[in-house]
C-alpha cells in the first residue's frame, strides 16, 4: 500500500496544491497518475469523487484501488506533454462540488442520528446523487410524519451549531466512543466523523465543521421501500434552492388560481372536484355522441349488405373515440370497426351473424402483424400500427374479413 499525504482529510478547506508524480498509467490520450500528496476525494463510502484539473486537464474521476489513490485525466496534457515519476504538478480543486458533497453528506449523518437516537432505526443505505440524495432508515411511520419529524429535528441540531470531530484510531481505541455502527473489519485505522454529543460513525467521506454550516435540510419523500422507509433529502445550497423554487411555484399557483398560497390546497381540492364532475359529464357526452352515430350507421345499412361491419374513420378524433364507436356498435348486436388516423389506432368487434370462428384476437392477430401493427384483446380488438397507410390497408382488409370477402394475399 503506498502512504500518502490526503489534504482531503488534513487540510480539508485547501483547494490548489503542486503534487508529485509517484507514477504514470494507462495510455497518452487517458493518463492516470498516483500523486502525493493527494488533493482530490476518491469515490467511496457512498460519495462520489472530487473533481477539478490537474495540469489545466479535467479530471475524469478518482478511484481508490488497493489502497492506491488513481487520478484519471478526461484527455491528454497540453503540448503532447508526458509525466513521469518524480515531475510536478498543478491540482485544482473543484471547490463548489466539494462543498456539496460535504453538505449533502453532513445533512445524511445528521438524518441518520435523529432516526437512531429518536426511533431506535440503523441506516441501511445511503447514495449521494447529482440532485438528490437519498437514506434508508429502518423505520415505519406514515410519510407526513417521518417528513415533520425529520425536518424539525434536524433544524434543531443546526441551530445547536455542533462541531463536527474526526477520529483516527486503531479499531482497539473505538470503545470511548459511542459509535452508531460497526466499524469495517480488517481496518489497520478507522475514521469516525463525531457531531459532538449526538452522533459518532465511522466515514471516510467530507464533512462540514460544525452543524451550522449546514443551513437547511430539506425531506422532499418518505416511502416504503423493501420493508424500510427512504427518505430523499437536499442539504446546504441545494434545499437552499429547493426552497427558493417551492416558495416560487406556490406564489405563481396561488396567483393562476387567484388564491392566497395558505389557500392553495382548499382551492385545488375545489377545482379537482369541479375537474372530475366536468369528466364526467364529458364522458357521457362521448357516449352518447357514440351511440347515436352507431344507431345512424345502422340505420343507413339496413337494407344494403348486412354481412357487413359498421365502418368509422377518424381523422380528427383520438383512439378513445374509436374505442367508444364500436363499443356502441356492439351494444346494438353490430359487428364494427373504426380507425382514428391521428392515434393510428383501429378497435373492432364482432357480433350478432359473423360466420368467423375463434376469439377476435385469433380471428385478427395475423391481419395485423401482416400490416406491421400490434394488438390484442377480448370483447373490443384495439391494435396500433406504423403509418397511416398500414392502418388504413387493415381497415380495408378487416372490413371485407367481417363482410365475408377473400383478402387479397
Amino acid at each position: 500500500m503506498n502512504h500518502v499525504e490526503r489534504l482531503y482529510y488534513t487540510t480539508p478547506g485547501l483547494t490548489a496544491v503542486e503534487a508529485r508524480v509517484l507514477s504514470v498509467e494507462g495510455s497518452s490520450a487517458n493518463p492516470i497518475l498516483m500523486l502525493d500528496p493527494c488533493l482530490f476525494y476518491p469515490e467511496g463510502g457512498g460519495q462520489p469523487c472530487d473533481l477539478g484539473t490537474i495540469e489545466g486537464v479535467p479530471l475524469a474521476a478518482v478511484e481508490s484501488v488497493a489502497g492506491r489513490i488513481l487520478h484519471r485525466l478526461a484527455a491528454p496534457l497540453p503540448g503532447g506533454r508526458e509525466l513521469g515519476p518524480g515531475d510536478r504538478v498543478t491540482c485544482i480543486l473543484d471547490a463548489v462540488r466539494r462543498r456539496d458533497h460535504a453538505e449533502q453528506h453532513t445533512g445524511q449523518h445528521l438524518l441518520s442520528a435523529i432516526a437512531y437516537r429518536r426511533l431506535g432505526s440503523a441506516t441501511r443505505g445511503f447514495h449521494l446523487g447529482l440532485e438528490r440524495s437519498t437514506v434508508d432508515l429502518a423505520f415505519e411511520l406514515p410519510a407526513e410524519e417521518a417528513i415533520r419529524l425529520l425536518e424539525e429535528a434536524v433544524e434543531e441540531e443546526i441551530v445547536r451549531d455542533r462541531p463536527l470531530i474526526v477520529h483516527v484510531s486503531p479499531p482497539e481505541d473505538l470503545s470511548r466512543l459511542d459509535l452508531r455502527k460497526m466499524p469495517p473489519h480488517g481496518e489497520d485505522e478507522i475514521r469516525v466523523v463525531e457531531i459532538e454529543g449526538l452522533d459518532a460513525s465511522p466515514c471516510c467521506g467530507t464533512h462540514l465543521g460544525r452543524t451550522k454550516e449546514l443551513r437547511l435540510v430539506r425531506v422532499l419523500a418518505a416511502e416504503r421501500y423493501k420493508g424500510m422507509t427512504r427518505v430523499t433529502f437536499v442539504a446546504g445550497a441545494r434545499a437552499a434552492r429547493e426552497a427558493r423554487m417551492t416558495a416560487f411555484l406556490a406564489r405563481e399557483a396561488a396567483r393562476i388560481l387567484g388564491a392566497s398560497v395558505s389557500g392553495l390546497p382548499d382551492e385545488s381540492a375545489r377545482l379537482a372536484g369541479r375537474l372530475k364532475e366536468a369528466e364526467g359529464r364529458a364522458l357521457a357526452l362521448f357516449r352518447e355522441r357514440a351511440a347515436l352515430e352507431a344507431a345512424l350507421a345502422l340505420a343507413r345499412r339496413d337494407g344494403g349488405d348486412e354481412r357487413g361491419p359498421l365502418v368509422f374513420r377518424f381523422d380528427d378524433r383520438g383512439a378513445d373515440a374509436a374505442f367508444e364507436a364500436v363499443r356502441a356498435a356492439q351494444a346494438l348486436g353490430a359487428s364494427a370497426v373504426a380507425a382514428s388516423l391521428p392515434a393510428l389506432t383501429a378497435c373492432a368487434v364482432l357480433e350478432g351473424g359473423s360466420s368467423l370462428r375463434g376469439d377476435i384476437a385469433s380471428v385478427l392477430g395475423p391481419l395485423v402483424a401482416a400490416h406491421g401493427g400490434r394488438g390484442g384483446g377480448r370483447g373490443v380488438f384495439r391494435a396500433s400500427f406504423p403509418d397511416k397507410a398500414a392502418l388504413e390497408a387493415f381497415l380495408a382488409d378487416c372490413t371485407a374479413l367481417f363482410t365475408g370477402h377473400e383478402l387479397d394475399n
